[in-house]
């Protein structure tokens, strides 16, 4: 009984968090739930064995051959994926996040060209068609960006361009996300690559182990 209430209290300041993440009800929230996390993040989320940035990288490395292509790395956070992608052997990397704090753990890892704030609901601070790849992991969630951000990530992306985005069932489902992507796949936008299969990115999270989620690879008309 001892070493299980351990093990739950270790575990409560993690689920704080992602209350806080999940439930931001403004851009403020938001930024402030992630400047109180970024020291933290990286530890946090590997003792949940969050799998969505290895998983985004492997996908995109799947259909991303070209290593000095431009990538954008959208929510970068605190550089987990484009840690993944350095290690896949991508050189030219882009982060933006709209959080300064964790755009600051980023860039102490040494893996991007260069970082910038951003915020997907507003501008980028990127011209029409500068990416070769899109990837944005986190990003398209509850208390997040809605589905209204991607046409921000399409904007960016050139033709031919590769877009990986993970997504839980329900921001697929309930968020409208599922219907904005097949529309586009109907009219020609873009076209669907790949998925992964729905399973658990965030296995041994306490109140999120049972939460689904899937990686999605389009690539841009």
């Amino acid at each position: 009984m001892i070493e299980a209430m351990t093990t739950l209290h270790s575990k409560k300041p993690i689920d704080e968090h992602l209350e806080r993440v999940y439930g931001a009800a403004t851009t403020n929230d938001l930024s402030s739930a992630y400047a109180g996390w970024a020291q933290d993040y990286d530890a946090d989320v590997a003792s949940m064995g969050y799998r969505f940035p290895a998983l985004a990288a492997a996908m995109l490395a799947r259909h991303l051959t070209k290593r000095d292509a431009a990538i954008l790395d959208v929510g970068a956070g605190t550089g987990l994926v484009g840690s993944w992608l350095h290690d896949l052997g991508y050189t030219n990397l882009t982060a933006t996040d709209f959080s300064p704090e964790m755009l600051k753990e980023a860039q102490t890892r040494g893996v991007y060209a260069q970082a910038k704030v951003g915020d997907l609901l507003k501008r980028l601070p990127f011209p029409d068609d500068a990416f070769e790849a899109v990837i944005a992991v986190g990003v398209f969630t509850q208390g997040h960006v809605s589905v209204e951000g991607l046409e921000e990530v399409l904007r960016v992306a050139q033709s031919g361009a590769v877009v990986v985005v993970p997504l839980m069932v329900d921001s697929w489902e309930r968020l409208g996300f599922q219907a904005q992507a097949e529309a586009w796949e109907a009219s020609g936008r873009w076209q669907r690559l790949d998925q992964t299969p729905w399973s658990a990115p965030m296995p041994n999270a306490a109140d999120h182990k049972q939460d689904l989620g899937a990686v999605f690879v389009w690539r841009m008309a």
